[in-house]
């Protein structure tokens, strides 16, 4: 497997860099599953073309579920300021201040950054995922020196809640 891209600025101590960039393009480093994923689309435009004849929708339907994967298709810049995260992917630019994270959760791939101090299923959509992508000492030195960071159970740790057990039952089921 090929090494993800990364560009560390020469400072070594993580406090004193200006900013920590590095990019990300899971479709390099898993050739196997792009190809999979791109003759899937092929099959899938091939079968609503031969089911329904339109062509349109035989091109549409295959360009959507692109732009869906695009994150694993595309390569997505990173860069971590002073100020802020940025994000950079098929063509989009995200910006967001670290005034607006409130945690960071880590787990073996990567942080994931949350607006809310507690776990909350809105974090799925308003936090920040950021893959380590080959720096993983680099990115939670810088992301240590902003948040508080949390051990994650994997994933993003986002919205995942367990129902607390009712009181009286036992695992047995025996009530």
């Amino acid at each position: 497997m090929p090494a993800p891209e990364t560009t560390v600025p020469a400072s070594a101590e993580p406090a004193a860099r200006e900013a920590l960039e590095w990019s990300v393009w899971p479709a390099r480093e898993r050739p196997w599953a792009a190809g999979v994923l791109l003759a899937s689309l092929a099959v899938l435009a091939l079968l609503i073309v031969q089911a329904t004849g339109d062509r349109v929708l035989a091109v549409a339907a295959p360009v959507f579920i692109l732009i869906s994967v695009g994150s694993f298709i595309s390569r997505t810049h990173y860069r971590l300021t002073a100020h802020g995260i940025e994000v950079k992917a098929l063509g989009v630019s995200r910006a967001r201040p670290w005034g607006e994270m409130r945690r960071a959760i880590v787990d073996e791939n990567g942080v994931f950054l949350s607006p809310f101090e507690q776990r909350n299923w809105l974090e799925a959509y308003r936090g920040v995922r950021l893959p380590f992508g080959g720096n993983r000492d680099q990115v939670l030195a810088f992301v240590e020196s902003k948040l508080p960071v949390v051990e994650g159970r994997g994933g993003s740790g986002a919205g995942r809640k367990t129902r607390p057990r009712r009181s009286g039952s036992s695992p047995d089921g025996g009530g």
